[in-house]
């Protein structure tokens, strides 16, 4: 679910990367979703809901967070590894692209017709395995601009094509 959820801001991400110059967006949007996907999926099996829960609040996030610092260093070290960037460059792209995608779903949150208490926990329990007050179907649909009751077309929405969800 979450890693459907990274792919919706596939457009508004590839956007912003052009316009900081990266010679190849897509590629760039790929690696930094699959990173923090794995990341935050890591943070959450060992208890650490603090990314998730900001991602998910509803409130701007800070490019200054004690989250966002939290995720560059491991982003960073994925974006060099996968990208065969230098560090500075992998800092850079770190350093816009992490608020943009926390900022992204904040807002969707607060588009959302569920509480954001209950998009938070119902993501972290999917996350570990459980069921959260939301089925993920939902959740994904009323995030992302579907239907509240009966759930999305998945491969619907990744063809809706760049730029919907601005």
């Amino acid at each position: 679910m979450l890693d459907q959820l990274l792919k919706a801001a596939d457009g508004p991400l590839k956007e912003m990367l052009a316009g900081m110059n990266q010679p190849n967006p897509d590629a760039t949007a790929g690696a930094l979703e699959d990173s923090l996907g794995s990341i935050l999926k890591k943070k959450v099996a060992s208890g650490d809901t603090s990314a998730l829960m900001e991602m998910f609040s509803g409130s701007e996030t800070n490019p200054g967070s004690s989250v966002i610092q939290g995720l560059q260093g491991d982003v960073v070290s994925d974006l060099i590894g996968k990208l065969g960037i230098s560090k500075e460059q992998a800092m850079s792209i770190a350093a816009a692209a992490l608020p943009m995608i926390m900022n992204f779903f904040n807002k969707r949150v607060n588009d959302a017709p569920q509480d954001n208490s209950d998009i938070m926990s119902s993501v972290i329990s999917a996350l570990q395995g459980g069921k959260g007050k939301v089925d993920p179907s939902d959740l994904v649909g009323s995030l992302l601009g579907g239907n509240s009751g009966g759930g999305m077309d998945l491969g619907g929405l990744m063809n809706m094509g760049k730029g919907l969800f601005k």
